[in-house]
């Protein structure tokens, strides 16, 4: 890909004797008094040739606009025709079609006419009837044609990429034609020159129009500040900063609401307990599960009012997981076939042993049994429960129904039961009412200290 070939604008003319900057040719001394012409190394920092051949005349241009005494303007033309020449003969060598080096001429004489007619020594039509124009091309209107010759270019960038760039380089050096004379031709011009910016970019000529792309600045021994940080960089750092705060938080709060969790179960409470029937309570389920319960996979508690079916946690989840154990499906399968075969609404109880848990998705066995709860729920409901039934609760280290000193304790407080509440009947009639109600006090739960082994599981 071609980048912008830059050229060099130091003075071509100079006051000062030769020797101060170099040898001057002996084809390149003007007569008089004018200033002497120094034919200076060629700036090919560029791969486009056309530019690379067109460098000494446009070397010429930014002196030629400035000089204003010219003691032999026909000795100076003479030498520009040579130059003009010479670029051609260092086109051909690099390879350039005929006919393009004879458009890039058209460009390089329309340049240099219009650079000297606007001088002191070269205005008022002195140079225009002796122009390079009317020598190589036998024109004098290169101002206008210019423009149309690069309306009809732009139309192929990709085919005349070169010669829109040297084209970019005259308008750049000043090259105005009938703009000159039109209003807001400068405006006008600018734009223009814009646009063919654009076009050459898209092609590949340069990356940007920044004086100095590898200019650095000199490096402070300061730190640099997070303005020098990348943005993600940034972004990562501030989602890290919250997930800590956050994290803190919910363990704080978590520490705080096991204490508060611990002083409601460990209130003095009176129980109304309802004097029992006679009859011997329904076996709901105790019959049904009589396989599972043989092989200590779960428990059944059968009351007047309700039953409860009790899955041991340490079969049921592994340790600080709320994923069931696949071995355990089948028995939760059996206990959705009896739920099955009874009304009543139930509910599911996740409960936990007395040690506490604290990790990212379960800052206390609060959230760690009531999500096994709904664990369970959810499988009772894919395997034929209806939901409206169904409801879950985590309870944590609540209600222990052994010693949370013991690690076989506090494996038995590692559970999830499951309760159906048996649907009220309207008593027969001529039946006799239950006695009333004895309201018993319980006693305040034994909250016992954590031992050194185990953990909420």
């Amino acid at each position: 890909m071609s980048s912008p070939t830059t050229f060099s604008a130091t003075s071509l003319f100079d006051d000062r004797p030769a020797q101060a900057h170099g040898q001057a040719t002996q084809d390149s001394m003007l007569l008089g008094n004018s200033p002497t012409v120094l034919d200076l190394p060629d700036v090919v920092s560029g791969s486009n040739p056309i530019v690379m051949a067109a460098n000494p005349v446009l070397n010429l241009v930014p002196q030629i606009r400035s000089t204003a005494q010219m003691g032999d303007p026909a000795r100076f033309r003479e030498f520009l025709i040579e130059k003009v020449q010479e670029f051609e003969r260092r086109a051909r060598e690099l390879g350039v079609p005929p006919e393009t080096i004879i458009g890039a001429r058209y460009c390089l004489c329309t340049l240099l006419d219009e650079s000297a007619a606007q001088t002191p020594w070269g205005g008022s039509g002195v140079w225009s009837r002796h122009s390079l124009l009317v020598t190589f091309h036998n024109e004098t209107w290169g101002g206008e044609k210019f423009f149309q010759l690069l309306s009809k270019l732009a139309q192929n960038p990709q085919q005349y990429r070169d010669l829109l760039e040297l084209m970019y380089y005259c308008i750049s050096l000043g090259l105005e034609g009938r703009f000159r004379v039109v209003d807001n031709g400068r405006a006008q011009l600018e734009t223009l020159r814009q646009r063919l910016w654009t076009i050459l970019r898209d092609q590949g000529v340069g990356s940007d129009d920044t004086l100095s792309p590898h200019w650095k600045g000199a490096s402070g021994g300061g730190p640099q500040g997070w303005r020098l940080l990348p943005a993600w960089v940034v972004a990562c750092l501030a989602a890290l900063i919250g997930l800590g705060c956050y994290l803190w938080f919910a363990f704080s709060l978590a520490g705080r609401s096991d204490a508060v969790y611990a002083s409601i179960s460990g209130l003095h409470l009176n129980r109304v307990v309802a004097a029992q029937p006679k009859a011997a309570p329904e076996q709901r389920f105790s019959k049904f599960l009589e396989p599972e319960i043989r092989e200590g996979l779960v428990s059944v508690r059968d009351e007047a009012d309700r039953s409860t079916i009790i899955l041991r946690g340490d079969g049921l989840f592994a340790s600080g997981s709320t994923s069931v154990l696949p071995a355990y499906m089948p028995v939760l399968t059996r206990v959705a076939d009896a739920l099955a075969t009874r009304p009543g609404q139930v509910m599911i109880s996740g409960y936990t042993d007395n040690q506490p848990i604290r990790t990212a998705r379960y800052p206390s066995n609060f959230e760690l049994s009531r999500e096994r709860a709904e664990q369970v729920a959810a499988i009772l409901k894919s395997r034929g429960v209806a939901p409206e039934r169904l409801r879950s609760q985590g309870l944590g280290d609540a209600q222990p129904v052994a010693d949370n000193r013991t690690p076989e304790g506090r494996s038995r407080n590692r559970r999830v039961e499951v309760v159906l509440f048996a649907v009220p009947t309207a008593p027969a009639a001529g039946a006799s009412i239950a006695p009333a109600s004895v309201i018993t006090p319980i006693p305040p739960s034994t909250q016992t200290a954590p031992s050194a082994s185990g953990g909420a599981r």
